[in-house]
């Protein structure tokens, strides 16, 4: 099937023919390097693992993209992938050509990619169409996936290897003017510099060079570019378990599905007759993904002269959450660093059972198997097959002698295809011996990355918002996008999970449409975005939009009968201070907080404003914050926790679709909710009393188990917001919480007849809370083959149906409650004369 799936593609495609292979840069690469706005990575989604899913969801999601996870896999390397692309300055005095691109594969990496794309992992000459996914999302999976260093030196070289923001290339301004302060602006590019240096990043003395001599005593045109002590690595994307090379990660999937072997013969062009140990073929997923890196690693420092191999090289990201560059802390023995070890790892363990698990689900698509081995629960069917557990599993699938066998292999067929700076007459056994010997020290002393155990201690249920950020524009870019990262990366903005919407604090205009694609999300919202937006703060203008639009979202749910799913949070992220709190803006928040209950308003501001805004709230205890953001992006996560804490807090929403926000007075009947949860996950759940405040005795909600999906657990409360068995909440007991277990083919009904009953207002009247938790510790079978609706293979279905819900306005009971408290101040002034 898989080579039938790749003649069908033949069809579609015959232009491309194999072109990243070359030895230049491949033509539907070269907007990448030619561009200004694409050269700048700043106008690039952050390469994270979460990025990654998400443009390969976006690609498995196009309708002229209809291949499998074998297939995909193989085309992701054909189309992005070219790795060892350098900048070669021009000579001193000469003027940049307009007809010669100064970027070329020129790096050792590229020798070994081009064997792998030509010979071991080969496509039948296809790629994806230049036209399947956005030129930014482009370039910035090719960067992804491309492995590479850059020497040029930059100017921060004496601080680049702290955790702290990339300052290369700083754009010079005029003075920055009091409303948009760019001072201190970090992770900018000229386009001027671009345009005239064509990537060139700081121009400098090559006389201070060092190590930069030939044999003869003239210089190499690359070793000029030699001086960086920190040079930055491509093709590395960051998880919450080191970084790690996106490359050798798929590269390993393609292999792995798709095992083969070859001769070292027809790797070498018949260059080489024998290898020393008798090994006379490689197993394709070897060089890949260890063995690869193993070989570069011997060829280059053993033509060096050196006896002993370095194996592992760390480095640091330019930022936590707006991750663009990592740099190494050395330039020295760069062939295999610690991000190609956990890629090359990783894309083993997986390449080793692509087979068991395609028969486990065949229709698994590559960024659910991606992510379900870089998530800290369940794993790829097996809870021991994720990114934490990788140096257990190395231990088990990796034998020294068969690793040593296949990267001597694959090294004497490298030798015979790569330039080197000298030629390697013997030892190549013992090299190789060593080389793997201190990459087994290496990885199980050195890699100290979140291991299983701390990974569960996190959160154990998913945030599921539709999240509204209103932005102030008085905020240094460069101060707030590494917190809003933070906060889209926190909830899980995804195809499955959150969406995310950007409008202007200056009047609640939207700046970048609802969209649940991070990587759409971080190509629109740019420096320049920033700068185009109107600057300061009208408080009654935003919250007169923001209600239209959050009026018209109702009328929409009712028209597609939307019974439940993502709650709404509308967070203000505010630098201006003395916000001006006048009726007009009491009115607006009033109105929306009649009418569109299950929204939640928070707010989070550079100065002290809770005087101002207690009464826009629902909690002026917990919706009110006060943030301190540097402008290095280094304290975001403990200044934002607190306000994480509160959009988590938030429940999914289950509601009577009839009432909009007029609340007409129709009953919801029997309606149906279809939910899924992952093992040991747990999912939240709130009802609003404008959906049962009266006494009904027939509204309730049933929690429905019919699917053979195993035991689930229901708990419900009026005061604990996330109800769990056995919870230990402060303040609270097990009394506040009841819990039923729900077993195949069953129910658990909730009532909610006298819900409201002692309470005089629906705003009074507490939300109805549920949870619906699995019990299961993980599921090794596929549950659900439904990839639209499931993120994994093994959720469960559940379903949740709610009867008899109605429609209640909060408007009409609060001012009947003020006027009965207007009438009870006016009984006492005449009772006291």
């Amino acid at each position: 099937m898989y080579w039938i799936a790749l003649a069908l593609l033949a069809i579609m495609d015959t232009a491309h023919a194999q072109m990243t292979a070359e030895a230049n840069v491949a033509p539907d690469l070269r907007e990448c390097y030619t561009d200004p706005e694409l050269l700048n990575r700043n106008n690039l989604p952050p390469v994270t693992i979460q990025v990654l899913i998400d443009i390969i969801q976006r690609i498995e999601d196009n309708p002229n993209v209809n291949v499998d996870l074998r297939v995909l896999a193989v085309l992701l390397l054909h189309t992005y992938r070219q790795d060892g692309i350098e900048y070669h300055q021009p000579e001193m005095g000469l003027s940049q050509s307009s007809i010669v691109l100064p970027f070329a594969p020129t790096f050792h990496s590229f020798y070994r990619h081009k064997l792998l794309l030509t010979k071991l992992i080969p496509s039948n000459r296809q790629s994806l169409d230049n036209n399947t996914i956005s030129s930014p999302l482009k370039c910035a999976l090719h960067h992804m996936l491309s492995t590479t260093v850059d020497s040029r030196v930059r100017g921060d070289e004496n601080t680049c290897g702290q955790l702290s923001q990339y300052r290369a290339m700083r754009t010079a301004r005029s003075a920055p003017s009091a409303e948009n302060n760019v001072k201190e602006d970090v992770e900018l590019f000229s386009p001027t510099g671009i345009n005239s240096h064509s990537g060139q990043m700081r121009q400098y003395d090559p006389n201070s060079d060092v190590e930069i001599n030939g044999f003869g005593g003239s210089k190499y045109e690359r070793q000029l570019l030699g001086a960086s002590t920190c040079p930055i690595l491509g093709g590395v994307i960051n998880t919450k378990w080191g970084a790690v090379s996106a490359g050798n990660l798929i590269a390993g999937i393609a292999a792995g599905a798709q095992l083969q072997q070859t001769t070292v013969t027809e790797l070498s062009r018949g260059l080489v007759n024998e290898v020393a140990n008798g090994q006379q073929s490689v197993i394709n997923l070897y060089p890949a993904t260890l063995s690869g890196d193993l070989a570069e690693a011997v060829l280059v420092q053993g033509t060096k002269g050196s006896n002993t191999i370095n194996i592992g090289s760390t480095g640091n990201w330019n930022s936590s959450y707006a991750s663009r560059y990592y740099m190494l802390s050395s330039r020295n023995n760069v062939e295999m660093t610690d991000p190609e070890i956990r890629g090359g790892i990783d894309g083993f363990i997986l390449g080793n059972r692509m087979n068991n698990i395609l028969q486990t689900y065949g229709t698994l698509k590559l960024s659910q198997l991606l992510d379900m081995y870089y998530n800290p629960r369940n794993g790829v069917f097996d809870s021991s097959v994720r990114a934490c557990n990788r140096r257990e599993i190395s231990k088990t699938i990796l034998n020294d002698n068969e690793l040593v066998a296949q990267s001597e292999a694959f090294a004497a067929a490298l030798n015979a295809n790569m330039p080197l700076q000298g030629t390697l007459l013997t030892g190549l056994n013992q090299l190789v011996s060593n080389a793997v010997a201190n990459f087994q020290t290496y990885t199980q002393s050195n890699l100290n990355d979140l291991d299983c155990i701390s990974s569960e201690l996190g959160i154990d249920y998913r945030t599921i918002t539709n999240l509204y950020i209103v932005l102030d524009t008085t905020w240094p870019y460069q101060t707030i996008y590494p917190a809003i990262t933070y906060i889209l990366e926190s909830i899980e903005v995804g195809k499955y999970g959150s969406s995310v919407t950007l409008l202007s604090a200056y009047d609640g205009s939207v700046v970048i449409n609802k969209t649940f694609s991070l990587s759409e999300f971080h190509t629109n919202y740019t420096l320049a975005t920033h700068q185009s937006m109107l600057s300061g703060v009208n408080l009654e203008n935003t919250y007169t939009n923001i209600k239209n639009m959050m009026q018209a979202t109702l009328l929409d749910e009712s028209r597609l009968n939307y019974v439940g799913g993502n709650p709404t949070v509308l967070l203000f992220l505010l630098n201006s201070g003395n916000l001006e709190i006048n009726d007009g803006v009491r009115e607006q928040a009033r109105i929306i907080n009649e009418t569109v209950p299950d929204l939640r308003v928070i707010y989070a501001t550079a100065n002290n404003q809770f005087d101002n805004l207690w009464n826009l709230v629902r909690d002026m205890y917990s919706d009110i914050h006060v943030i301190s953001l540097s402008s290095s992006g280094t304290n975001v996560e403990n200044t934002l926790t607190p306000v994480l804490d509160n959009i988590r807090q938030v429940s999914r929403r289950i509601i009577n679709p009839l009432c909009g926000f007029e609340y007409k007075d129709e009953s919801s009947g029997s309606r149906m909710l279809d939910q899924y949860i992952e093992p040991g996950y747990i999912n939240f759940y709130s009802i609003s009393p404008n959906y049962f405040y009266d006494n009904n005795d027939d509204s309730k909600i049933r929690v429905i188990s019919n699917t053979g999906s195993g035991t689930l657990t229901v708990c419900y409360s009026r005061v604990v917001a996330q109800p769990r068995r056995n919870a230990t909440v402060a303040g609270t007991d097990d009394s506040l919480i009841t819990c039923e277990d729900l077993v195949t083919n069953g129910n658990v009904e909730i009532s909610l007849k006298d819900a409201c009953d002692g309470y005089s207002t629906i705003g009074s009247c507490p939300l109805f809370y549920i949870s619906v938790q699995s019990t299961a510790a993980s599921i090794a079978n596929p549950l659900c083959s439904n990839n639209n609706v499931c993120r994994f293979p093994f959720n469960l279905k559940f379903q949740i149906q709610t009867e008899q819900l109605g429609c209640f306005s909060s408007g009409t009971s609060i001012a009947a409650s003020l006027i009965f408290v207007l009438f009870i101040q006016i009984f006492n002034i005449f009772r006291s004369f």
